[in-house]
């Protein structure tokens, strides 16, 4: 029986959910374990799929129902891994799409609600998936350099495999580029909102600070005030602040212009 033959330690390695990829040669085994993202519920987890290969078989840990399953031949063995890096390419595309509708949105000039914690949430799940591939690609190259000069094995038989774990990795690292200049496109927004609103401000201020201070000016309670004496003071302020505010927005228009 398989499990009989394995270190003990190994097979607390096989039994790990979070063990990272690896490859071993053992005298009566090779132990290999790849660690792949993996899609649960709509969340990104990282799952690790330990395989031993002697010279009678294959076999796969399934760690739901502790027990090995024979896939029986190399075939089996391929069509295994095959099915779990096209997941993965799945999830890498399923993110890649996702992002990409966040980024016509920016150029079609519509607003983005919780932005800051869509993207913090991409970002963390795809720096995650593009560590794990990069340890999953070097693993992967190891197994093939191992069983090299074997005729009729990986070499000739999982170069496409490892061809779409590159493609996986080389994607994740695109989308993390991606998600770089989202929030630099949208830092560079959000500043020239704000730079907008200070220059709106700016103006409104050099409007009304004249205003403020000829109202301050004849609100006080001291004698001798102008317009005091005689009939239309009220008016005659009320001239002198259009006035005065006219003027001002004549001054800021000629500063604006230049």
């Amino acid at each position: 029986m398989i499990r009989d033959k394995l270190d003990n330690f190994h097979l607390e390695d096989v039994r790990s959910e979070v063990h990272p990829s690896v490859f071993f040669k053992h005298e009566n085994y090779d132990l290999f374990i790849l660690r792949l993202p993996q899609s649960e519920d709509g969340k990104i987890l990282q799952m690790s799929n330990a395989f031993v290969v002697t010279d009678d078989s294959y076999y796969y840990f399934d760690k739901s129902k502790d027990l090995f399953v024979d896939l029986k031949n190399i075939k089996g063995f391929y069509r295994f891994l095959d099915k779990k890096i096209d997941t993965v390419l799945k999830i890498i595309l399923d993110n890649f799409n996702s992002i990409e509708a966040i980024e016509d949105k920016f150029y079609d000039g519509k607003s983005i609600k919780d932005f800051n914690q869509q993207w913090f949430a991409y970002k963390t799940d795809i720096v995650r998936i593009n560590r794990v591939l990069f340890k999953a690609v070097q693993t992967m190259s190891d197994l093939i350099l191992n069983y090299k000069h074997e005729e009729e094995y990986l070499e000739r038989n999982f170069e496409d495999i490892e061809e779409h774990l590159q493609r996986a990795y080389r994607n994740s690292g695109l989308l993390l580029e991606k998600l770089d200049a989202l929030y630099n496109f949208n830092l560079t927004q959000t500043n020239e909102s704000m730079n907008q609103t200070v220059y709106v401000l700016t103006l409104l201020s050099g409007i009304f600070l004249p205003l403020n201070l000829i109202v301050g000016f004849f609100g006080m309670n001291t004698t001798s005030l102008p317009f005091t004496v005689g009939d239309g003071g009220t008016y005659k302020v009320v001239w002198l602040l259009i006035s005065i505010g006219v003027i001002a927005s004549i001054v800021t228009y000629m500063f604006k212009r230049k």
